[in-house]
């Protein structure tokens, strides 16, 4: 079995899960400026 290949320059989409405001950016964009929670990469799946 192969890991996915990763790119850290790839832009990725990330996601508020208080008021669900999208952003793509290549790295953490922090807190959501509407609502303070900090957002998540949608491609890490929530466990």
């Amino acid at each position: 079995m192969k890991d996915a290949p990763y790119d850290p320059a790839a832009e990725s989409t990330y996601e508020c899960l208080e008021c669900g405001d999208t952003v793509t950016a290549t790295t953490n964009p922090g807190t959501c400026p509407a609502c303070g929670v900090a957002y998540r990469n949608t491609a890490m799946p929530i466990e």
